[in-house]
């Protein structure tokens, strides 16, 4: 069955049948979290690692691919579909509030997405479109 393809004047070309699973940026609690720790000097650097996912970075899942959309003019783009999917971990932050989802690819590159909300939910998600059985990986918290 072939995908029928909309096309609109300065708009990304997607098949028709795309549903978004889940499109976003970075928890807000870990903006405000390392900015409260901003404060102190030694924690400045982290807070400005925040305050950028925060603004120029977005998370979008789909039923065909993940994409992650980064930089300043949001030009940085990476796109892969759930069928080179090998693995997903997560990793717990404050609390289990926000987390990381690292997701390793067949061909072993492994992408980390920080500071995800609904990050277990997430992990599942591309767990089962990858046609993977469901059990994460969960490590202990390591960080903030």
């Amino acid at each position: 069955m072939a995908r029928r393809r909309e096309r609109r004047r300065g708009a990304v070309v997607r098949p028709v049948g795309e549903t978004i699973f889940f499109d976003g940026g970075a928890h807000y609690g870990d903006l405000l979290a390392n900015l409260l720790l901003g404060f102190t000097l030694l924690w400045l650097p982290l807070t400005l690692a925040a305050v950028f996912r925060a603004f120029y970075l977005r998370y979008r899942f789909t039923n065909l691919r993940v994409t992650v959309i980064s930089g300043l003019t949001g030009q940085d783009r990476s796109d892969f579909s759930y069928n080179v999917i090998k693995d997903v971990q997560v990793v717990p932050r404050f609390i289990g509030e926000w987390g990381d989802v690292i997701i390793t690819l067949k061909d072993g590159t492994k992408v980390d997405l920080r500071s995800v909300p609904k990050f277990r939910e997430i992990a599942k998600y591309c767990l089962s479109m990858a046609e993977k059985p469901v059990v994460l990986k969960e490590s202990g918290a390591k960080g903030f």
